[in-house]
């Protein structure tokens, strides 16, 4: 019998958890001098041991979300319920999630540099503009945050620091390292295909076993040849033994069974699929720090209420509404195995948001609503997170802030949401690397936005 007959080949393993190596071209610089930048010293609150960033790719309508505004486009059926002063629901879209409003803080006066989607999902993941002169060496966020967390990897963590579910159906995929070695880069787990894998069974283990010594002594001998090679030969070592440990941890393949009960709470699609993994590999506690879980579609340009389309809001919202309020109901009754006297919520940051709006108003001519980046909200939770707490405001429309709910009366961006999990993580947002490939500082968080500088604050109003 052939190991090969065995274990699925490198385009299988891709296919159903995608390294993010395309940054793998650019020239490397190792080790990084990094320096903290910042003229007041900042500290980081170090709330969280992991981050789910949960985007809603395309963008959810904002004035029938968490900024209700009744207007002519609004449909008659929502069921819009008041459930504090100020802020209402329909509880037709949600009426799960509205049970759970309580444990969330919700930011309704976000503001983005950009209203393209491409762009703009390249700013959620990277917390900057798009530049093309430089785009090749920055890094997403996720394999930023890697990087900072190698030296905290204890011994028997073998998850990879940084996943994704989904994230391959964005407008811009899964993004690369940058300038950082392919090690910190993201595996993006495909749900569909990753719940069809199956356990290896002790004689595979042991095969497997006697090729990787072989490979190894073979690595060893080449050592100085292969070296000569750089980055990309570097990066497919790395590769290797990711995939190794992986293999031979019971906690990988348990991480990805899914019970029938769970598919009927959370849903049978992608997103609620996506939630149970993700839930799953941070009760797991194998080493993943930051998940990135993108559910795609939001973008209605066209018959965003019509029932009968093949995709629409009201369609989304059932998804979403299963997914994430079973995922938020699992993770604060969930106890942590690093901390037993708390949940699984308590040790988490989940942050829940799209890159932009949609336009406020009447529909458009197409029975849909465009993009909108003056104001949007996002929803915080966990993680010290105050719940109940409803921050900024916006006109009657939904189309203008009046309260930027911070202590800045400039609205609150992709920075700020950044530099917000950077300091739950326990990482400084004010660092900067100086030595990148082309020789142009690198902030953590980038102070220049387009028409000038920004705070590069965390958003501390969301905490009690």
């Amino acid at each position: 019998m052939r190991v090969g007959d065995l274990f699925p080949t490198r385009r299988e393993l891709l296919k159903f958890g995608g390294l993010g190596l395309a940054g793998a071209a650019v020239p490397g610089v190792w080790p990084l001098r990094v320096s903290a930048a910042a003229k007041e010293k900042v500290t980081p609150r170090s709330s969280a041991r992991h981050v789910l960033y949960f985007e809603l790719s395309g963008a959810i309508s904002h004035v029938e979300g968490w900024d209700f505004k009744e207007n002519a486009g609004t449909p008659k059926d929502l069921d819009v319920r008041k459930i504090k002063d100020g802020f209402y629901l329909s509880h037709l879209l949600f009426p799960k999630l509205g049970k759970h409003i309580g444990k969330f803080a919700i930011l309704r006066s976000l503001q983005s540099h950009e209203e393209v989607h491409f762009r703009g999902q390249y700013y959620v993941q990277t917390g900057r503009q798009l530049n093309l002169a430089f785009a090749k060496e920055i890094p997403a966020v996720g394999s930023l945050i890697a990087m900072e967390m190698e030296p905290r990897r204890r011994q028997n963590e073998t998850f990879p620091s940084y996943m994704s579910f989904y994230l391959e159906k964005g407008a811009a995929g899964a993004l690369s390292t940058g300038f950082l070695p392919p090690r910190f880069s993201v595996v993006d787990i495909n749900p569909e295909s990753a719940v069809k894998g199956s356990t290896l069974d002790q004689k595979a283990v042991e095969l497997m076993e006697q090729r990787w010594q072989l490979l190894s002594r073979l690595r060893d001998a080449s050592r100085s040849s292969i070296a000569g090679y750089g980055r990309d030969m570097l990066g497919y070592g790395d590769f290797y033994e990711t995939a190794h440990r992986l293999l031979t941890d019971p906690r990988w393949p348990d991480a990805f069974q899914i019970k029938e009960e769970d598919r009927r709470r959370y849903g049978n699609h992608a997103v609620g699929i996506s939630s149970i993994l993700a839930r799953n590999v941070i009760a797991a506690d194998a080493g993943t720090r930051f998940l990135h879980l993108c559910h795609p579609g939001w973008d209605h340009h066209v018959q965003i209420w019509d029932r009968k389309a093949s995709s629409n809001h009201y369609m989304l919202c059932a998804e979403l509404d299963s997914a994430l309020s079973s995922l938020i109901e699992d993770l604060s009754a969930m106890p942590s195995k690093a901390d037993p006297s708390k949940t699984l919520l308590d040790e988490t940051l989940l942050v829940v948001m799209s890159e932009f709006g949609r336009t406020p108003g009447a529909l458009n001519n197409m029975a849909g609503r465009d993009h909108y980046n003056k104001c949007f909200p996002a929803m915080f939770a966990g993680a010290g997170i105050q719940g109940g707490k409803i921050l900024g405001q916006t006109d009657s429309e939904g189309a203008k802030c009046l309260e930027t709910g911070w202590a800045h009366k400039e609205q609150p961006r992709i920075e700020n949401v950044v530099a917000t999990i950077y300091s739950a993580l326990g990482i400084d947002w004010s660092k900067e690397i100086t030595n990148t490939p082309s020789g142009r500082a690198y902030p953590y968080v980038d102070a220049l936005g387009p028409h000038g500088y920004i705070p590069t604050d965390e958003i501390a109003s969301l905490y009690a």
